[in-house]
């Protein structure tokens, strides 16, 4: 459910007269479990005050895998997860058991499960997977056709000028995993992202990004090209992080279901720190 503030208000009182049925208990929960949502970021108190024209959404009841990483959708052929910071989209040489394909395998025993694209370790948000060799095949011709659309969330130093437009360059990885521009196009992949400022604060400023394509580090690499590095990204530019984490999160993943072609979009929660600049 999904409405605009008429008039000020708290939480728990708009919430009770959209869900007259429910308890107070009830609607608290909600509220515990993340599921209320005030703006793009996920309301941590049930006396949140409302303003007018703000918009409030109740997303549906979520399921858990291990560690309460939240499993937002599945079916016979796709899961959609909503990755914590911190975790590895997939195996390394120094880690196997704690990544999100791990959890998704131990989930889904009987299933196969493919990874079908990747979010950075320290980057939290939506990550879709596929369960079958059909699914997987389906989804990798249309990542590579950039038919699905991401959009992120980034908290950045400085502001970029101008506020909003395109960044375009060709990027390589060097021997060190470190990716880098190059003006080669031979040597490198072309990388478009494309930014607005959202908000701007006196150090920071908060940005959405859409990616046209998916290349390794793109955005955090096209920020630091742009003199506006990640909050939290050390490998590329960054040098405060009073958040503790790297300021960067996939909140929006829309895609065609590979076995019916219908679209599907799928919202993750903003932490509520990336509206705090």
């Amino acid at each position: 459910m999904e409405w605009t503030v008429e008039e000020e208000d708290n939480l728990l009182s708009s919430l009770g007269k959209k869900y007259p049925d429910s308890s107070k208990a009830t609607l608290r929960k909600m509220v515990a479990e993340g599921r209320v949502v005030v703006g793009r970021a996920v309301a941590t108190s049930p006396l949140h005050p409302l303003m007018r024209g703000q918009k409030v959404k109740v997303l549906a009841k979520k399921s858990f895998l291990e560690g309460d990483v939240k499993l937002l959708y599945s079916d016979k052929d796709i899961a959609i997860v909503d990755k914590p910071y911190g975790l590895l989209t997939v195996a390394t040489d120094f880690q196997a058991d704690k990544t999100m394909h791990a959890l998704l395998k131990r989930h889904f025993p009987k299933a196969r499960v493919f990874p079908v694209h990747r979010l950075d370790q320290d980057t939290s948000g939506l990550l879709v997977f596929a369960l079958n060799e059909g699914a997987r095949d389906f989804l990798k011709e249309e990542f590579e056709k950039r038919r699905p659309k991401r959009r992120y969330l980034a908290v950045v130093e400085g502001q970029p000028d101008p506020s909003e437009g395109e960044w375009r360059s060709y990027l390589r990885e060097d021997a060190n995993y470190v990716v880098k521009n190059t003006s080669d196009q031979t040597e490198g992949k072309l990388a478009v992202t494309h930014y607005k400022t959202v908000k701007r604060g006196r150090t920071f400023s908060l940005l959405e990004l859409k990616l046209e394509t998916g290349r390794k580090n793109q955005i955090r690499v096209h920020c630091q090209m742009a003199g506006v590095p990640v909050v939290g990204d050390k490998k590329y530019g960054s040098t405060k992080n009073p958040f503790h984490r790297l300021m960067l999160h996939a909140f929006e993943l829309t895609l065609n279901h590979p076995k019916t072609g219908k679209s599907m979009k799928f919202e993750s929660a903003v932490p509520e720190e990336f509206y705090s600049i």
